[in-house]
């Protein structure tokens, strides 16, 4: 059996081309506004589980309320929340795609929301594998330069 006919769960994933391959045909066009967490092991298979959200706030800055670390920046709850399933599931990084319909070129606010999210998981230690924009015609990754910004 090659790389691309074995179950998903048994890919690995070691390369950028083959995360986006894989992501790819998961998830071919965006559909609405939401992100996916994928988390991968340390032999970069993905890992259940695969975890879609929506309603997050339209800024990652907007602050929210957390029984137990009070009021912070939404992008700060996710990655925090993000490492917490990390941690249970075993996962060594974690993946976001960010779903959104309209053209491939990433907007401002889909810029803002990767920047947020790379600097929350340097910051509390997460490990970031790739950023991506699914978009009506697919998916593209986020270049390392477009998710540091010109701040970092």
């Amino acid at each position: 059996m090659n790389q691309h006919t074995m179950p998903m769960r048994d890919r690995m994933l070691e390369t950028d081309a083959q995360l986006h391959e894989q992501l790819a045909q998961l998830l071919a066009r965006a559909n609405r506004r939401q992100f996916w967490l994928f988390f991968l092991g340390a032999d970069h298979r993905i890992l259940d589980p695969i975890m879609p959200m929506d309603d997050h706030p339209d800024l990652p800055d907007e602050m929210c309320e957390s029984e137990d670390l009070g009021r912070i920046p939404f992008a700060q709850l996710i990655v925090d929340r993000a490492g917490s399933v990390m941690e249970m599931v075993g996962a060594d990084s974690i993946v976001f795609v960010w779903e959104r319909p309209g053209p491939p070129k990433p907007t401002e606010n889909d810029l803002y929301w990767a920047r947020a999210i790379a600097c929350e998981a340097d910051r509390l230690r997460v490990t970031l594998r790739a950023q991506f924009l699914l978009h009506d015609g697919g998916l593209r990754r986020f270049a390392d330069a477009e998710q540091r910004g010109s701040g970092g």
